[in-house]
């Protein structure tokens, strides 16, 4: 039996975000783009995606690019703030029904952890 994912989830659904997400319009305002590349694909120290995800937390664009990355199953880089580990269970939470915006809804409310969170270290 396939694995359902959250765009097998979404689909056929009248979504508007969807259909804003595709046009990706919104990749071109993000912080992420004055930075280099490199810092959103490390397979590196905690501390390095700790940086990338508090740049996230400024950036304009952070919510459409979490809902890329989870409605598309990104499987590696930090979107709108979180890795691949951290979203797999707001995955999950879209393979089971639960609408995209109060997934987005809550990932936005939880605190970023920053290069100097204790959580960072």
């Amino acid at each position: 039996m396939p694995t359902q994912t959250a765009l097998g989830v979404l689909r056929g659904r009248p979504v508007p975000m969807l259909r804003a997400l595709a046009r990706g319009g919104w990749k071109e305002r993000g912080t992420c783009r004055q930075t280099d590349p490199e810092l959103w694909f490390a397979d590196t120290s905690r501390r390095t995606k700790a940086r990338a995800a508090s740049i996230c937390a400024s950036c304009p664009v952070r919510r459409p690019c979490l809902a890329w990355a989870l409605v598309f199953d990104e499987e590696f880089g930090v979107w709108g703030g979180l890795d691949a580990a951290e979203r797999f269970p707001l995955q999950r939470r879209l393979t089971t029904g639960e609408p995209l915006a109060t997934v987005l809804a809550a990932a936005m409310a939880a605190p970023v952890i920053t290069p100097t969170s204790p959580q960072a270290a």
